[in-house]
């Protein structure tokens, strides 16, 4: 079973709540891109967590995780996208992009429940 936990700009989150359309997520343009510095910071800040490059493509930076090798994570231009299995991996994910959500400046969607996480 595999999880997965997203992160976006809080705007993203604003335009959400004020369309909510069954395709949000689906159009681009609801995908409030990061600033560099943002995208620089979620870079570092997955390094010092124990994340590692294994590969780039045309969607973004591919992470593993060295902890567990079924974590990883897609930083893109839009999005940090974590994906776990298992229980310590579905935890790892859940409670890193929990404390992303540290500055305010991102929130937390969780594509299975469909909805925004309760630490915003």
């Amino acid at each position: 079973m595999s999880y997965d936990i997203h992160l976006f700009r809080r705007e993203t989150k604003e335009k959400y709540d004020a369309d909510n359309g069954e395709d949000f997520f689906e159009n681009e343009q609801n995908l409030v891109k990061f600033s560099k510095e943002q995208w620089k910071e979620l870079y570092d800040r997955l390094v010092m967590y124990g994340f590692f490059v294994e590969s780039k493509s045309e969607f973004g930076t591919n992470f593993g995780f060295e902890e567990d090798d079924s974590v990883s994570a897609l930083l893109g231009d839009t999005g940090l996208y974590f994906s776990a299995s298992g229980e310590d991996g579905i935890f790892e994910i859940s409670m890193t992009a929990s404390e992303f959500t540290d500055t305010g400046e991102y929130c937390k969607f969780d594509p299975q429940n469909d909805e925004w996480g309760e630490d915003m």
